[in-house]
């Protein structure tokens, strides 16, 4: 199973929440100014709500990356493009839960339907859950990109998740910059727009013509993710971890395949304490292809063991500790 692309995870925001009026940015300025929790609603909407047009630069222990991104909200309606500008050539179109990556080198085509997941720059849906984890206070006022900012200081209430430091542009709340601290408060890895233009009129269709080409001369996946359940493929949490709740669960195909050509698949569940994320993987053991792992890049910790029959890979921007208990409380049931 290929590893997730950390600057992906962390860089571009799939949240789809409901549409706000932008009437009201104004009064919603206000209230978040005298409540800086409010900060993680408006950073959550504009995300989603806002059309904006910028380059994203990641940095992760000695990873750097960047790219450009492109997301025009129309009514109900989103689009987005986006462009990595470092490494292999990638591109990505999206519009609303239809998503198509090309990767021109080696002439891939990945075409599929996605839940939203949120990243830079935008947050997951339950601020209000993410309070019971992390305390949170402004901690002044800096510029990003040319844009004016308030910068939030979101501390844990324990060691199994880290803090975060929040940049959210001061008139519509868009998230511009973000860090993950270490429990000493050194910088673990950062996202941040270093060019950025809000709003404006942007074309939906530099987003849907290429949606709409013929891919002559690619190899197309159409990868197809099932929900489930746990319970329903026969595993279980003997516990939960503090903070941590299930947001969803799918089983999808590997590109890999057994022995006799049959198509492999993994479970992917996806827990969120509010703020950050963990996912559990699971798949059948392959001796030829497994080999049990520990990994660290930035924020970014993951573990790969086996379990009996089966293959367990677990990552998220956790402290190894957290990481850990996950795999603890995993179990098969007979």
């Amino acid at each position: 199973m290929s590893m997730p692309r950390v600057s992906e995870r962390r860089l571009f925001g799939r949240l789809g929440v409901g549409v706000m009026l932008l009437s009201c940015a104004t009064l919603a300025g206000a209230q978040a100014a005298a409540d800086p929790a409010q900060w993680l609603s408006r950073m959550r909407q504009a995300a989603t709500n806002r059309t904006y047009q910028g380059t994203m630069a990641f940095a992760a222990g000695s990873q750097v990356s960047s790219s450009r991104v492109t997301h025009i909200s129309e009514g109900r309606e989103r689009y987005e493009r986006i462009e990595a500008l470092d490494g292999q050539m990638r591109q990505q179109f999206r519009h609303n839960g239809a998503l198509l990556t090309l990767w021109p080198q080696t002439r891939v085509a990945i075409v599929e339907q996605v839940e939203p997941i949120a990243d830079f720059p935008a947050l997951p849906a339950s601020s209000q859950r993410a309070l019971e984890s992390y305390e949170i206070r402004s901690i002044g006022s800096d510029r990003v990109a040319g844009h004016e900012a308030e910068v939030l200081l979101l501390k844990p209430r324990d060691a199994l998740r880290f803090g975060q430091r929040l940049w959210a542009e001061r008139e519509t709340g868009l998230l511009l910059r973000t860090e993950v601290l270490s429990p000493r408060g050194d910088v673990l890895e950062s996202a941040s727009f270093t060019d950025l233009s809000i709003g404006g009129k942007l074309a939906p269709e530099s987003v849907l013509k290429p949606m709409k080409k013929k891919l002559d001369g690619y190899r197309v996946v159409r990868p197809q993710a099932q929900p489930t359940q746990l319970d329903a493929e026969g595993w279980s949490l003997k516990g939960s971890v503090p903070g941590f709740q299930l947001l969803n669960c799918v089983k999808r195909p590997l590109d890999a395949a057994d022995e006799a050509g049959a198509e492999l698949q993994v479970l992917q569940s996806v827990f969120s304490d509010g703020l950050t994320h963990v996912s559990v993987f699971i798949e059948r053991f392959d001796a030829q292809r497994h080999k049990p792992m520990r990994t660290m890049l930035g924020a970014t910790h993951s573990l790969m063991n086996r379990h009996g029959d089966w293959w367990v890979t677990i990552v998220g921007d956790v402290p190894m500790a957290t990481i850990q208990q996950f795999e603890a409380l995993l179990q098969r049931r007979p």
